[in-house]
């Protein structure tokens, strides 16, 4: 997954990327909006940078493979 210059764009790739990796719309879209803290803010709300996008990639990608985070 590459980052867009266009944060709505990063934003629907980082909905995406959590309905994959929990399985539906709702499970996702929790996760998204609830208070994470080693991100120290909802994922979402971190996703909107550049680097936030990446780090929130990052964790979905550890999630889905079974890590613990």
């Amino acid at each position: 997954m590459t980052i867009e210059s266009n944060p709505a764009q990063n934003l629907a790739k980082i909905r995406s990327l959590a309905i994959d990796t929990f399985g539906s719309e709702s499970a996702a879209e929790s996760w998204l909006n609830q208070y994470h803290a080693l991100l120290g803010a909802a994922p979402i709300v971190v996703a909107e940078s550049s680097s936030g996008f990446v780090e929130v990639q990052k964790m979905l990608g550890a999630i889905s493979f079974g890590g613990v985070v």
